[in-house]
């Protein structure tokens, strides 16, 4: 079993470890965290051992592997690309009970939690996170750094694209579209495209507002 270091000491950092420990394929034995007033403690039960100056001190040592637990999709694709260029492997964190189709597409360094559904061909993209329950059918597009909250439930043919977060028990119906960086807000249904960059709230949802910067 490989060590592994989770880079976000928050609610998604104790979520990751949560899977990690369950699926039983690395060792998780750190964390690192941006915060230094985080720096020097603990966080569910692993030392935080500081930011991203760890970073080579850790790959000298050995530790290779690294995961980003990080909620806000900008920062946990621009992390992810920062810790590569020093050297560092990235690795998903998959849920043993999730349920992943055998033609399903699911790309490297993402986080699938429990009771997750991946359906038939469906595509899931790098950087991506799937929380607890969520559903995406057949032939779903899920884009890089996309982030699903809890009970997202997407019906067939579903695109979301590139950093669009969908909160919890959001739903979209069969053949939409969320574009890239939009947000929708918690319980929201999904009748018409969501255009990129737009806040869509509201059952069926409308977008009135654009995503603050």
């Amino acid at each position: 079993m490989e060590d592994v270091v989770i880079y976000g000491a928050g609610g998604l950092g104790s979520q990751v470890l949560d899977i990690l420990m369950q699926a039983g394929r690395y060792r998780p034995v750190a964390y690192l965290d941006s915060n230094p007033d985080k720096h020097g403690t603990t966080h569910a039960g692993l030392p935080v051992e500081g930011g991203l100056g760890e970073i080579d001190r850790l790959r000298t040592a050995g530790t290779r592997h690294v995961i980003i637990a990080i909620g806000d999709n900008l920062t946990r694709a621009a992390h992810a690309e920062m810790l590569q260029t020093h050297g560092m492997e990235l690795v998903s964190a998959i849920h043993p009970l999730a349920s992943i189709s055998p033609s399903a597409k699911v790309a490297g360094h993402v986080i699938i939690d429990a009771r997750v559904s991946i359906c038939v061909h469906a595509q899931i993209a790098r950087h991506a996170v799937l929380s607890a329950g969520v559903i995406a059918e057949h032939d779903n597009v899920i884009g890089v750094s996309a982030f699903l909250g809890p009970a997202v439930r997407l019906a067939g043919g579903v695109t979301v694209e590139d950093f669009a977060r969908l909160e919890i028990g959001a739903s979209v119906i069969p053949g939409r579209k969320v574009g890239c960086g939009a947000h929708v807000q918690a319980g929201a249904v999904v009748i018409s495209d969501v255009p990129a960059e737009m806040r869509a709230s509201g059952i069926p949802a409308a977008a009135t507002q654009r995503v603050a910067s």
